[in-house]
């Protein structure tokens, strides 16, 4: 699981249904914002010029709300932070917010006044709400949250590969099967499997007796079963592709994985494509799916989530 994997799935997930945003605050036991926020643009400008993006900007009228999905500690967002909620509150008034969503209790120490500052007797900066997703909070969203929350339950277990995280991970995927509507119930368990460990995949196969085949594509599993097969070929086999099988010698072997997580990211940024309703035709995501330039895919994917075209997305390449 790369880090823009981890971080992509759970933003998909508010930015497609901001709804779930209210739903999150209430069960941690934070102040709810109101429900009928709307996407907008995350790009916000102020006067000298900069610009800021937040990873995702909600309103409602006067009402603003800007979320940052923080898994590592970022020293440019103790000034960026503040321009974001000066350029929201100049242009829409003050009633608004910022939220830090992070599953690190040190990240979310960090978060709380990371972005307060202190000069002689002037205080400035801004304290966000800090929305820690931590084991507790899994346990909370899998006990009273509808099954479509079992997303970020899982998103919890991120790089967690122990018993513990296996077990949560079971519970996500049971919750998830329970989801009436098909469509929603395999985006649900998309959802859940792209933030897993591959051997926390493994733990779960095993003790749900999972067909692996049956379950919705994704980067992770796909990462998971390219492992798989290494591991049957004596670990000495390159799984990237379906016909990578390139055995013995690790430089051979690092190429497959290479192609193999390219590969896997390129199905992410497909992914990201629809969901944000852009028409991408057949010989196009063939090629894209061809692409074996990991750092150029990423930089597709960071692209994609706030590009008004397609062209925007894959311009100066």
């Amino acid at each position: 699981m790369s880090s823009s994997t981890a971080h992509e799935s759970v933003l998909l997930w508010l930015r497609d249904d901001p709804s779930w945003l209210r739903a999150l605050l209430e069960l941690t036991g934070h102040a709810p914002c109101p429900a009928t926020l709307v996407v907008e643009d995350s790009a916000l400008r102020v006067a000298f010029p900069v610009e800021v993006a937040p990873d995702l900007v909600l309103r409602d009228g006067a009402r603003w709300v800007l979320v940052e999905i923080q898994r590592h500690r970022d020293p440019e967002k103790a000034r960026r932070w503040p321009l974001a909620v000066a350029a929201m509150a100049n242009r829409y008034g003050p009633d608004g917010e910022l939220v830090v969503i992070t599953h690190s209790a040190s990240v979310a120490r960090w978060a709380s006044h990371a972005a307060m500052h202190r000069a002689g007797g002037t205080r400035w900066g801004v304290a966000p709400t800090v929305l820690r997703l931590g084991p507790v909070e899994a346990e909370v969203i899998l006990a009273k949250g509808p099954p479509e929350m079992a997303v970020f339950a899982a998103w919890v277990m991120q790089g967690r590969h122990g018993r513990a995280a296996a077990e949560v991970a079971r519970r996500a995927l049971g919750r998830a099967a329970t989801v009436a509507d098909e469509r929603l119930r395999r985006a649900t368990q998309e959802g859940i499997l792209a933030v897993l460990h591959p051997s926390v995949m493994e733990q779960v196969r095993s003790a749900m007796m999972i067909d692996i085949n049956q379950l919705p594509k994704n980067p992770a599993l796909e990462r998971w079963k390219d492992e798989l097969r290494a591991e049957g070929e004596a670990r000495g086999v390159a799984a990237g592709e379906a016909r990578g099988e390139a055995r013995g010698e690790a430089r051979g072997e690092a190429r497959g994985e290479a192609r193999g997580e390219a590969r896997g990211e390129a199905r992410l940024l497909v992914r990201i494509l629809r969901r944000r309703g852009f028409e991408l035709g057949a010989d196009a995501e063939a090629r894209l799916l061809a692409t074996t330039d990991l750092d150029r895919i990423e930089c597709w994917a960071d692209r994609a989530l706030t590009a008004a075209s397609l062209d925007a997305v894959f311009s100066d390449d």
